[in-house]
């Protein structure tokens, strides 16, 4: 009889690799090996990617996606734009060109492979270094400040998530504000991510310009950067009358992250002007129709902060709907109402 393993020879093999390789990180003492995304990454720069790039995967995580916070919220699988640029840096360490088991790739990996391959070749536009120094991470802040106006793309990106901005220094906070003016969306992600690590730690004078940028970037047209500015105006306890409606309107948006983002922003404020009621109440109705309980809870949390009774409104919102609707946003108060309870005793 056939076995399953049989069945799968390739997912099989993947497998295999893919826990060998976990086992090597992990006696090597990588402090990361429990991160699956990092081990997809490992297994490529090992040359032994190409089983696994025959595998079609399906991220099925409820989880919003935030590409700069990958460290707490990692992804399960390296997607297919980042295994086709892990492959590229792989034959770039190596010095190739042209490698021949770029042709064992499916066809809609190959081709950005050698696309960022031929970029890499060109711009050596890269953090990691061929032959690079092993205490890379370790520099002043004078340094990364420096290295945050380079023209290397990579360089940037790192060097401004390690800023440290200090009331007493101004080369971070030049650094930072600089950034956040960047034509570059990846660097301009990043840079508001950085951000949300300054509040206390940076003159008032700073902290008003930074305000000043990430309210802008509020309203940019890339939905990404506009939801990230959002999150980081939360954070930092800076949501405005403006910044309010934007973020109302973000709850309509079909994008989750830019609807965890309105939801994250607006649940800052103790209390919310009656118009951005209505296009919670859909968000709510939407996420219990996709069984997304993740934001359900989020917007309960939301609506029992603003509301005197949030149980009265969510048996008005819902007395029309299915019965269980109106369960589970029950259910998620209590939860909530439970959790508050445990906190203040």
């Amino acid at each position: 009889m056939e076995t399953e393993l049989e069945r799968e020879p390739l997912l099989t093999a993947a497998t295999i690799i893919s826990n060998v390789v976990r086992d090597l990180l992990y006696q090597n003492k990588f402090g990361y090996a429990h991160f699956p995304e990092l081990v997809d990454l490992a297994v490529v720069i090992t040359g032994l990617g190409i089983p696994q790039s025959q595998i079609g995967f399906v991220n099925n995580s409820g989880r919003f996606w935030d590409s700069t916070r990958w460290s707490m919220f990692p992804q399960p699988f390296l997607d297919g734009q980042a295994f086709a640029f892990t492959c590229a840096i792989a034959s770039w360490i190596r010095h190739e060109k042209d490698p021949a088991w770029a042709q064992d790739l499916p066809s809609d990996l190959r081709r950005p492979m050698h696309k960022s391959l031929k970029y890499l070749l060109k711009t050596d536009d890269s953090f990691f270094q061929r032959e690079g120094n092993k205490n890379v991470l370790e520099q002043s802040q004078s340094a990364w400040a420096a290295l945050a106006q380079s023209d290397s793309i990579s360089r940037q990106i790192v060097a401004v998530r390690h800023l440290k901005p200090d009331a007493s220094a101004g080369d971070q906070d030049a650094a930072l504000l600089k950034r956040l003016r960047s034509p570059d969306p990846t660097v301009l992600l990043h840079s508001i991510a950085a951000t949300e690590s300054i509040d206390g730690n940076c003159n008032e004078a700073t902290l008003h310009l930074i305000v000043e940028e990430l309210q802008i970037l509020s309203e940019n047209r890339e939905e990404e950067i506009r939801a990230k500015a959002m999150c980081s105006l939360a954070r930092l306890g800076q949501i405005n009358e403006q910044t309010t409606q934007i973020a109302s309107k973000m709850l309509d948006s079909s994008t989750k992250f830019v609807v965890y983002s309105g939801v994250i922003a607006l649940s800052a404020l103790d209390s919310v002007p009656e118009n951005v009621i209505p296009p919670a109440n859909r968000a709510l109705i939407r996420s219990l129709q996709s069984c997304d309980y993740e934001f359900v809870g989020l917007l309960v949390a939301a609506f029992n902060r603003w509301l005197e009774d949030p149980q009265t409104h969510l048996e008005t919102l819902l007395q029309n709907d299915s019965p269980e609707y109106l369960n589970i946003s029950l259910d998620a108060l209590a939860n909530i109402r439970e959790q508050l309870v445990e906190l203040s005793s």
